[in-house]
């Protein structure tokens, strides 16, 4: 009787370990997801600014061959038109790196399910969905060099009308000197991300200048 009630109290106890190390397992995981997605959102704000960055370079390098910036009334041709005058090259690294945000989940699936190049193929009539960004009106709001500071061109922006934030508590803005700022979602009305879009009625005013038309 004593050896069976001992082996009983041993098999209790081995259950209430297995509990406990998986309870344990379970904590740690509640506080490594949300570091990890964290530091994941950190690095793709980065990566995101160089990519408007490197939007701003090519707007530059268009100005300096044309003598003068994309005038088209959609905000996405803005930003495609040195990718369609060959001022940049058509290249899947030159499209990953200008206009696909890591962190734009819709975009990244749309340009993985056909192909980066093949997502690009024809730029004339662009799926918003697989571009990460809003660029400027230029045709109603016309560009001034000598304001380059001020100028906002482009914004990240995801979905197809550029009304969904691709970035936890960031947006992203490149202006036409090429600076790149970003402004934290607390600051939008009532800190309530649903109020954000791009185009002319954004509670930004920095960004009623910009829309992702097709």
């Amino acid at each position: 009787m004593t050896s069976v009630s001992h082996s009983r109290r041993s098999a209790g106890f081995t259950l209430i370990e297995i509990l406990v190390v998986l309870t344990i397992i379970a904590a740690i995981i509640g506080i490594a997801v949300p570091i990890y997605t964290s530091v994941q959102n950190t690095k793709n704000v980065v990566v995101c600014k160089s990519n408007l960055k490197s939007i701003g370079g090519a707007m530059e390098l268009y100005y300096h061959r044309f003598k003068r910036y994309p005038g088209t009334r959609s905000g996405i041709q803005f930003l495609l038109a040195p990718l369609k005058k060959k001022v940049v090259d058509f290249t899947e690294d030159t499209i990953r790196n200008m206009y696909i945000c890591p962190g734009d989940d819709v975009a990244m699936q749309g340009a993985g399910e056909q192909g980066v190049v093949e997502a690009y193929g024809d730029l004339d009539n662009l799926d918003p969905m697989v571009i990460s960004y809003a660029g400027r009106n230029t045709k109603e709001f016309f560009l001034r060099r000598k304001n380059a500071g001020m100028e906002v061109i482009a914004c990240d922006a995801g979905g197809p009308d550029g009304n969904i934030m691709i970035h936890r508590d960031k947006i992203n803005i490149l202006y036409l000197d090429q600076h790149v700022s970003d402004i934290d979602v607390t600051e939008l009305p009532e800190g309530d991300e649903a109020n954000f879009e791009v185009g002319p009625n954004s509670p930004l005013e920095a960004l009623q200048k910009l829309n992702k038309d097709p």
